[in-house]
């Protein structure tokens, strides 16, 4: 009998409940042992020889997802998650600043966060960020239970003047456009850059 293999994988584009759910059902009709599961972490143990790291990769490709496994990479990814997390949990709040908020969760410098996000995504994390927060903006436009100033509010703006040059730069029109659009054009968060 082969030896069992445990290890833990930083995965991308893990983003939402729903990739948790087919990430542990794409593992599991693989043969592998799903022992813990976070968006983006993954801990996992499978029979080698069974089962190899490449398949699971393979597996995980087939639904837009993939094994990290440059440092830089995994530095990005960990922002990322971050981000998204901010956003998807309203109303954003941050004490202090974003970059403080980075450095101390992640127990790294700002600086060396910033060079190495850039690098490896080709924007800025306040850029990204921004991206977030406007397609954010999207999704609560489209459910129609807040205004636009409440949407501000919810998204860590400090007045909707602001939100709403913000999303006129990125979408090339204002939230009032934007809401009587039919349909709706928005991205999944994991697909902004």
């Amino acid at each position: 009998m082969e030896p069992f293999v445990t290890r833990e994988l930083v995965v991308k584009n893990m983003i939402c409940s729903r990739c948790l759910k087919v990430v542990r059902e794409d593992l599991e009709s693989l043969g592998v042992e799903v022992l813990d599961l976070k968006l983006g972490k993954l801990k996992l143990r499978y029979q080698e020889g069974k089962v190899t790291l490449e398949q699971i990769n393979t597996l995980l490709k087939k639904d837009d997802f993939e094994i990290v496994k440059d440092k830089n990479e995994l530095i990005s990814e960990s922002v990322k998650l971050l981000l998204i997390a901010l956003v998807n949990n309203l109303p954003i709040m941050l004490d202090g600043k974003l970059s403080d908020y980075l450095a101390n969760k992640l127990h790294m410098d700002y600086w060396s966060l910033s060079k190495v996000f850039s690098k490896t995504e080709g924007v800025t994390i306040e850029r990204y960020f921004i991206l977030l927060k406007i397609e954010k903006a999207k999704e609560l436009i489209q459910y129609g239970e807040l205004n636009f100033s409440e949407i501000a509010y919810e998204l860590g703006y400090r007045n909707l003047y602001h939100l709403s040059g913000q999303f006129k730069q990125i979408t090339g029109m204002s939230m009032r456009q934007y809401k009587q659009l039919d349909p709706v054009v928005r991205c999944p968060l994991n697909k902004i850059l």
